[in-house]
């Protein structure tokens, strides 16, 4: 969390809105709908215009025609239930929808518990196979389940199952309308705000353990030297032998003896030849030029009473690796099986950075003594290399924000086999999402179109190349690349409040922080004993900054005070302003 740097703060969000050239979210209105959409003609919209009657509804009428969806959420902390509360006040802010209308909940009502068996009919049976997931220990929607098994001469078949979202949620349904106007799960720090309703996400196309359910599997044979040597999609029934953490696997991998290690150690052999696998495909990945990088995430801790108790750096373990890697294979496989056939769908898309960015970044990181490579294209590995090098240093956060910067967002496009879709930071062609269509709009979209195309449904193929179902796709990924975002601003600004709860306490309290990034306007400082990032502004301190590498240098009357990053300081917690959600420090 920081202050008057004002690249966290809840003013900062609609600026960062703004910038992606969309509707800065007004405040909360009775009509709330959870989106926005500008029209050419100011006099029109979808509802005022008098559709063909065989025209197909576009993505934007589905959207602009779903009723409000704001209010009161009858699962998770007290907070979400008041709609005046201040977490729900903020969420209402971007826009998210938090409950299902009618016309959804009707629907429901017709879908099983389970999945019926007359659903079996023409599916490949896998129940047979040691499937199993693995997932975080607060994780409730099991969309990706696994299994592996050894061939001649240190080959590998495994496969990745999906949960076969499609097979419910279908095209003209309110159901799938609902999915797309919100596009993706919301991961508040206490909350989920889902994509689906819980009786899917949580249960029907949960791949919960002991239960038969419905996938979309990709199996995929890799030789020993860890290349794809072939693969083939199915829809198929699956059941989950066990349901595991990323904790408890790891334990069994590195050779602890632990009740949660024992408990699963029949699953040894597939979890070691997952992870022999899994160490082959990081180094092609490296040898590729791919981006790989241990990012550092901090978790918000709650107690009874559901406040903030503690903010810890979340464990990361090589068992969450393994499942990554079993992901980027599963979503590259389906990336070329439409490129193969020359089909369009929408691929996942992490373009380069501008030259003149990334050249006004490099002599920046110059001044810190990191050297960006001086070539027409940096790779993955390029920056890769320069992470590892910031490490090494006392400012190390600084200066891994600042490589950051080389770094462009990932969006959600349309493109065929002739406009091939590229992913810098994977160093792959042909990327996109399949794995997780119960939380990401445009997974199911690549689920439903794939199905189409394998099962021979007449016309598909000639209906996904024509002007304007691309017209509509696009709608589809430009939508989906929006509200992906505005769900990461709602994410950080509920975790600024968070923060803000946390610390109101501690207002005028000495507190030891570490200087973590200097600006001419301030610092960014750790509060070292709560593990939160703050904003020390220069005007606090004196009357001007300046900054040299790793050192701000404030003028403080005739003398002047310096601070570089790394080091420790003293400060005061001045205020909390739960407005602007920020942190008001001092010098102490």
């Amino acid at each position: 969390m920081t202050q008057s740097s004002g690249d966290e703060t809840f003013g900062s969000f609609k600026d960062m809105f703004r910038s992606k050239g969309g509707d800065v979210p007004e405040e909360k209105e009775t009509d709330d709908k959870g989106w926005t959409l500008e029209y050419g003609d100011e006099e029109a919209s979808p509802k005022s215009i008098e559709r063909l009657e065989n025209q197909e509804p576009t993505s934007r009428s589905r959207i602009d025609d779903r009723p409000p969806a704001f209010g009161p959420m009858d699962h998770g902390p007290p907070p979400y239930a008041d709609e005046n509360s201040e977490e729900m006040e903020l969420v209402s802010s971007f826009k998210v929808r938090t409950q299902f209308p009618a016309d959804v909940l009707a629907e429901m009502k017709a879908l099983p518990r389970d999945p019926d068996p007359a659903d079996y009919e023409g599916r490949l049976d896998l129940r047979d196979q040691t499937i199993f997931t693995i997932d975080g220990a607060d994780a409730r929607d099991y969309d990706d389940a696994i299994h592996i098994r050894e061939l001649e001469n240190g080959a590998v078949e495994f496969g990745v199952h999906i949960a076969d979202v499609a097979h419910y949620v279908t095209p003209g349904t309110a159901l799938d309308d609902e999915a797309l106007a919100r596009a993706t799960s919301v991961y508040l720090p206490d909350q989920v705000v889902p994509m689906l309703p819980e009786e899917i996400s949580n249960h029907l196309c949960s791949l919960v353990a002991d239960r038969d359910r419905l996938a979309f599997s990709v199996i995929m044979r890799f030789d020993a030297k860890g290349e794809r040597q072939d693969y083939s999609v199915h829809k198929t029934v699956i059941r989950s032998k066990k349901r595991n953490t990323y904790r408890a696997v790891q334990e069994l991998l590195d050779g602890e003896d632990t009740p949660d290690a024992r408990d699963i150690e029949f699953l040894r052999e597939p979890l070691e030849l997952f992870a022999k696998w899994t160490r082959k495909q990081q180094e092609r990945r490296d040898a590729r030029g791919s981006l790989r990088m241990q990012s550092k995430e901090r978790k918000i801790l709650f107690d009874e009473k559901h406040e903030v108790k503690e903010i810890v750096d979340a464990p990361r373990y090589f068992s969450q690796t393994l499942i990554e890697e079993t992901a980027l294979a599963a979503n590259q496989a389906v990336g070329d099986f439409f490129r193969e056939r020359g089909l369009p769908t929408i691929y996942r898309v992490h373009p380069e950075k501008d030259p003149e960015e990334v050249e006004a970044v490099a002599r920046q990181l110059e001044e810190h003594g990191l050297r960006v490579p001086d070539k027409d294209r940096l790779t993955g590995r390029d920056i890769a290399r320069l992470i590892r090098a910031a490490r090494r240093k006392p400012n190390a956060d600084a200066l891994i924000q600042r490589i950051m910067g080389l770094i462009e967002r990932a969006v959600y496009e349309v493109h065929d086999h002739e406009d091939v879709a590229t992913h810098f930071g994977l160093a792959r062609e042909a990327y996109l999402h399949f794995t997780s269509p119960i939380r990401r709009y445009p997974d199911l979209v690549v689920h439903r179109w794939l199905h189409m195309i394998t099962s021979g449904a007449e016309g598909a193929e000639s209906k996904i190349k024509t002007e304007e179902f691309l017209e509509d796709l696009n709608e589809v990924a430009q939508h989906a690349s929006l509200r992906a975002d505005i769900a990461e601003m709602a994410e950080r600004a509920v975790g600024d409040l968070k923060i803000c709860q946390y610390m109101d306490p501690h207002r005028g309290e000495t507190l030891e922080a570490q200087v973590i990034r200097v600006m001419p306007p301030g610092m960014e400082v750790l509060l070292v004993d709560y593990n939160v990032t703050a904003f020390l502004p220069t005007r606090s301190i004196g009357q001007r900054g300046s900054v040299k590498g790793a050192t701000l240098t404030v003028q403080v009357g005739r003398g002047h005070r310096s601070f570089s990053e790394g080091y420790p300081i003293s400060v005061v917690l001045k205020d909390v302003d739960f407005l602007r959600l920020q942190l008001f420090l001092e010098l102490a």
